[in-house]
């Protein structure tokens, strides 16, 4: 699928401010399940900026403001082919030849090469209640249908809904709350693999939420999160919607948690402010 995808987003500022320094994640990532035909980030007001790639490999573009503005705005706009995992592992309920079991994610080599992704962080750590469920869910199954049985039982105990929490929301306060959204939904599972021995990873993206015959209709997206683990190979996996990835899913970076590849995040001298995001996305036919 082609994707046109047009983001804006930026801060609002009760009074003018006199500076700001900030960082952008909105560049989508070539890999071997998508091309990046074109890309481009633009700044409001014009800002003095470079790019470049992060320890996790994901695109940024860092950049400053020293001239008094009461609003900023990011506007990243790309066009990218996708293409989606057509292999039906989570519905048939099958493993990979290239899997590995739970002996071998145990290896010394394993464990300190994946170190990043074993460490739980404040956002990630896993409730009792979670970490008894993830216990369960190993002893019984292999790696693989172990985290996707985790990614089950997440999708039970929760409830999407918009609001519901914050950017700064930890997994215990998710699982408690029985509700969230994806970014929760993703932190909650990422806890629970890691608890296992399971090297798991953020990832944050876009979502198409159309119908692949919606050619050239451009439709409301939405920035969205998802999960990968490693047991030979990584595994990607939306825990929100309970499915492997498909064409629609546009990946931007990867990180540890959602503090890893915050779409923007930034400095700033002055007041209050307040967040505005738009998402725009076309499959162009």
């Amino acid at each position: 699928m082609r994707l046109s995808i047009d983001h804006t987003t930026g801060f609002r500022y009760r009074s003018p401010v006199g500076s700001s320094y900030n960082e952008a994640r909105m560049v989508p990532a070539t890999t071997e399940h998508q091309t990046v035909w074109s890309s481009r980030v633009s700044i409001e007001p014009q800002a003095w900026s470079f790019g470049y790639l992060d320890y996790w490999g994901t695109n940024v573009t860092t950049f400053e403001v020293h001239e008094p503005h009461d609003r900023l705005t990011v506007h990243a706009q790309a066009v990218v082919e996708t293409r989606g995992d057509y292999d039906p592992w989570d519905t048939e309920r099958r493993t990979s030849e290239t899997d590995l079991g739970w002996k071998a994610l145990l290896d010394r080599g394993v464990v300190d090469s994946m170190a990043d992704f074993l460490t739980n962080s404040e956002r990630t750590e896993p409730s009792d209640e979670l970490a008894d469920l993830a216990k369960d869910a190993a002893a019984h199954h292999l790696p693989r249908l172990a985290a996707l049985e985790i990614c089950r039982r997440v999708a039970e105990h929760l409830s999407y809904q918009r609001g519901s929490t914050s950017v700064n929301s930890t997994a215990r306060q998710v699982w408690e709350g029985r509700r969230g959204v994806c970014q929760d939904y993703s932190h909650v599972v990422l806890g629970a693999l890691r608890l296992i021995g399971l090297p798991a990873r953020y990832v944050s993206g876009y979502l198409h939420p159309g119908h692949a015959d919606q050619a050239n209709v451009k439709v409301t997206g939405e920035s969205h999160s998802w999960v990968e683990w490693w047991c030979g190979s990584w595994v990607a996996f939306d825990p929100t919607v309970q499915q492997r990835l498909s064409e629609s899913y546009v990946r931007v970076g990867h990180g540890r948690d959602y503090g890893d590849v915050a779409p923007l995040r930034g400095t700033y001298s002055g007041g209050s402010s307040k967040m505005f995001v738009t998402v725009e996305m076309t499959q162009l036919g």
